[in-house]
């Protein structure tokens, strides 16, 4: 989960990666106990953001082990903006397997709302 890995660059730590084709979890419990975890953790960053934080510049070493540096407000675009890929991209492959849900962002928060 990338997240994990971002999470540690805002918290001020760099966590180890992982390479792309690992298998972190091979049980759904497990993948959904660590979701969970991962949503609070970010909940609770952006619970502490404030003026200092967002000028920033956060250095971090890349997948491909280059190092870089970049502002937070453009991080933090990023790391939502990627998890808006990851989720068209379960909304796809799910779409091949069948009618996929919807998982439309705001029906994900207002589940009841769909009518």
């Amino acid at each position: 989960m990338g997240d994990r890995i971002w999470m540690s660059r805002f918290e001020g730590t760099q966590s180890p990666g992982y390479r792309l084709d690992e298998i972190l979890y091979d049980d759904f419990d497990g993948l959904w106990r660590t979701r969970q975890a991962e949503d609070a953790r970010i909940v609770g960053l952006l619970e502490t953001i404030d003026g200092e934080f967002l000028v920033r510049e956060i250095s971090y070493v890349n997948s491909q082990g280059v190092v870089l540096a970049d502002e937070t407000p453009l991080l933090l675009a990023h790391f939502f903006n990627h998890q808006t890929h990851h989720r068209a991209q379960v909304q796809d492959m799910l779409g091949q397997i069948g009618k996929p849900p919807n998982l439309d962002l705001h029906r994900v928060i207002h589940p009841l709302a769909a009518g």
